[in-house]
C-alpha cells in the first residue's frame, strides 16, 4: 500500500506528520522537475535520505568538520574506502575515532538536506510502504540516524521567513563574499570571526559550508546578517581580479590562482580573467590545469562563433598536454566541419596516433576510418587501418583492407608495393589463394624484368665502351694529324734547303716517328706513304752516291736501319740494302 499526491494540495509537513503519526515504514519520494529525493522511514522515524542528481553527502568533509578523528587519519581512511567499505568502517578500525561525533555530524547533514526539501513548491510525492533500504547509502545507515519528521517540519516552517531574508542578500551558494569593514568587538562572536576568516575571496559559500560544522542554514543566515549590517558584501569580478594582481605582486602565485579560480567559479566567462589564470597556471608548472582552462576558453569561443580563436586555444591545450586527446578531437571536428581537408588529415592522423599510444584502439580505428573515407587513396592511412584491425584481433578485416591495397598497386604496375601487400595479406590470412597466385606471378614478372634489365645494361656498357674508344681514337687522330703536319713542314724545309746529304734521311725519320707513335690512324697511314716515297727517292740517290762515296752510302743506310718501319716499308729498303752491300763487296750474311 501507499499514497501519492501534489505538494500544492497537501504540504510536505502534513505528509511527514501522517507518516510519523501512523508509524509507517517505507520510502517517500519527492520529485520536482529533474530533482528527486528519497527518504527512508522506519516506523515513522527518518533513517536516511538520498537526493538526485546530486552526488550525495561529502562524508570526508563531514568527518573533518566534526573532528571525529585527526585530519591525517581521515585523509588516509578516505584513500582506503572501497565499494563495500564505508569511511566509518575504516575509521572505526583505527585509533582516535569518536564515532558519536561522526554519527551526530552525519545526522545533522541529513537533517539539513531534509529541510531544503520544504522549499520545493511545485513537487509531487509518492510513499511506497514496506520498501526496504536498497539504494540508500551505507554511510548513513551505519550511523544509525534517528530523526523525528515533525521536528524537521517545525524547523523548516520556522526557517521559511528567514529563507526569504537570506534570498534578498544571497543569490546562490556560488556567491563569494568579502569583508568590507571590521566587526566591532562588542558585536563579534567566535562564529562570526570564524566565518569572516573564511571570506577571503578564494572560495564560495558552498565551499565554506562544507568547511564549517554549523550546517547550510546557519552559515547562510550568518553571512546574510553580516551583509545586512554592512560588514561583508558580494564580491565582483573586479574585486577578485584586484586581489589576484596584489597576490601576484607579493609573490604569492597560488593565492593569485585561487582568486582567479573563484572569479570563474562564480560563472564569469571573462576571457581576460581566464587567460590570466592560464598564464599563472603555466608559471606554476600546472600544465594540466592550464590545458583545461584553454579548452574551456576554446569552448566559449566556439559557442560564440570565433572558430579561429577556438582552434588556437585548442592547439595551446594540446601543446601543453600532448597525450590528451580531447583538444585534438575538437580541432579535427572543426576542420572537418569547415572542409579543411589537409588540416583534417594531418591533425586526424596525429589524433589517431595519440589514441593508439594510449591504447584506445577502437577510438583510433574510428578516426582512421574517418580519414580513409575522406581520402581513400591515402595508402598510409589505409595501412594504419589494417594495422589497427590486427591489434584488435580482427585478421579477416585486416586481410580485406590489405588485399584491396595490393590490388590497387597491382593495377598501377607497382609490383614491389603490391608484393609487399600480398605478403602482408598472407601473414594474417594464410589461406588467401588470390594473394598466393599474385605473388607467384609477380616473381615471374620480376625475373623477366631482371633479364631485360641485364640485357639493357650490357648494351649500354658496350655502347659506352665504343663511345669511349671513339672519343679516344678521335683524340689520337687529332694528335696524329698535328704531328704529321709538323713533320711535313720540317721535312719540306730540309729538302728545300738541301744543306746536307742526309736531308732525305732526316725527313724519313720524322715521318717514321709519326707512323710509329700514332699507329692505326689516318695520320699514321699518310706518314707511312710519305716514308715509302722518300725512301725510294733516297735509295735512288744512294745508287748514285755508291759509285762516288761508298762510306757515306753505308752510313746513311745504317741510320735508316735503326728505325723499325712497318713491314711493307722495311721489305722495300731491306732489298735495296742487300743489293748495295753486295755492290760494295760486303757479304750479305755479315749484316
Amino acid at each position: 500500500m501507499g499514497f501519492a499526491g501534489e505538494l500544492t494540495t497537501i504540504g510536505l509537513p502534513e505528509v511527514f506528520q501522517n507518516v510519523a503519526f501512523n508509524r509507517l515504514t517505507g520510502v517517500l519520494t519527492v520529485s520536482e522537475r529533474v530533482r528527486r529525493a528519497s527518504i527512508l522511514f522506519e516506523e515513522g522515524v527518518i533513517k536516511g535520505v538520498r537526493t538526485y542528481p546530486e552526488a550525495g553527502l561529502d562524508y570526508v568533509a563531514i568527518a573533518q568538520c566534526s573532528n571525529a578523528a585527526p585530519a591525517n587519519v581521515i585523509a588516509a581512511a578516505a584513500s582506503k574506502t572501497r565499494r563495500r567499505r564505508t569511511l566509518r568502517d575504516v575509521l572505526a578500525k583505527g585509533d582516535n575515532f569518536e564515532a558519536d561525533r561522526y554519527d551526530a555530524a552525519v545526522s545533522a547533514a541529513v537533517r539539513e538536506e531534509l529541510i531544503l526539501l520544504f522549499s520545493w513548491k511545485h513537487a509531487s510525492f509518492v510513499f511506497e510502504e514496506d520498501r526496504g533500504r536498497e539504494g540508500f547509502e551505507r554511510e548513513q545507515l551505519d550511523s544509525e540516524i534517528h530523526l523525528d519528521p515533525q521536528s524537521i517540519a517545525m524547523e523548516a516552517a520556522r526557517r521559511v521567513d528567514e529563507w526569504e531574508a537570506i534570498a534578498h542578500r544571497i543569490e546562490s551558494e556560488r556567491d563569494i563574499f568579502l569583508p568590507v569593514q571590521d566587526v566591532p568587538p562588542e558585536e563579534s562572536t567566535p562564529e562570526i570571526e570564524e566565518i569572516i576568516g573564511l571570506l577571503d575571496g578564494t572560495r564560495d559559500l558552498a565551499s565554506i559550508i562544507q568547511d564549517l560544522p554549523h550546517g547550510r542554514f546557519y552559515v547562510l543566515s550568518m553571512v546574510a546578517d553580516l551583509a545586512e549590517r554592512g560588514y561583508v558584501d558580494r564580491a565582483t569580478l573586479a574585486h577578485l581580479s584586484d586581489l589576484a594582481q596584489k597576490a601576484e605582486a607579493d609573490g604569492d602565485l597560488q593565492r593569485a590562482v585561487a582568486h582567479y579560480e573563484a572569479a570563474l567559479d562564480m560563472g564569469s566567462e571573462d576571457m581576460d580573467t581566464r587567460l590570466e589564470l592560464v598564464r599563472l597556471y603555466e608559471l606554476c608548472g600546472r600544465r594540466n590545469d592550464a590545458a583545461r582552462e584553454y579548452k574551456r576558453l576554446a569552448d566559449y569561443q566556439e559557442r560564440n562563433g570565433d572558430l579561429e580563436g577556438a582552434l588556437d586555444s585548442y592547439r595551446s591545450a594540446s601543446a601543453l598536454v600532448p597525450y590528451e586527446t580531447e583538444a585534438l578531437e575538437r580541432i579535427v571536428d572543426i576542420h572537418d566541419a569547415r572542409g579543411d581537408k589537409d588540416e583534417f588529415m594531418s591533425i586526424g592522423t596525429q589524433l589517431a596516433e595519440v589514441l593508439t599510444g594510449n591504447r584506445l584502439l577502437e577510438e583510433a580505428l574510428e578516426v582512421y576510418l574517418r580519414l580513409a573515407a575522406q581520402d581513400h587513396e591515402n595508402l598510409g592511412i589505409r595501412e594504419s587501418v589494417a594495422a589497427t584491425y590486427i591489434k584488435l584481433h580482427e585478421p579477416k578485416k585486416a586481410a580485406r583492407e590489405l588485399l584491396d591495397l595490393a590490388n590497387r598497386s597491382w593495377d598501377r604496375e607497382d609490383l614491389d608495393r603490391a608484393l609487399h601487400y600480398y605478403r602482408s595479406v598472407l601473414a594474417v590470412d594464410h589461406e588467401c589463394e588470390e594473394a598466393t597466385a599474385r605473388i607467384s606471378e609477380i616473381d615471374q614478372r620480376r625475373a623477366r624484368l631482371r633479364r631485360k634489365r641485364h640485357s639493357r645494361r650490357l648494351i649500354l656498357a658496350v655502347a659506352t665502351i665504343l663511345a669511349m674508344v671513339g672519343a679516344w681514337q678521335g683524340g689520337r687522330e687529332w694528335y696524329a694529324s698535328r704531328a704529321l703536319t709538323q713533320a711535313a713542314r720540317a721535312a719540306l724545309g730540309g729538302v728545300v734547303n738541301r744543306t746536307t746529304d742526309d736531308s732525305l734521311a732526316n725527313a724519313i725519320l720524322l715521318y717514321s716517328e709519326v707512323a710509329n707513335n700514332y699507329p692505326h690512324t689516318s695520320g699514321s697511314r699518310e706518314a707511312e706513304t710519305a716514308v715509302r716515297t722518300l725512301l725510294l727517292e733516297e735509295l735512288d740517290r744512294l745508287r748514285v752516291v755508291v759509285d762516288r762515296d761508298a762510306e757515306l752510302a753505308i752510313k746513311t743506310l745504317e741510320r735508316l736501319n735503326v728505325i723499325h718501319y712497318p713491314e711493307a716499308v722495311e721489305a722495300l729498303w731491306r732489298d735495296s740494302y742487300r743489293r748495295l752491300r753486295s755492290k760494295l763487296g760486303f757479304s750479305v750474311s755479315e749484316e
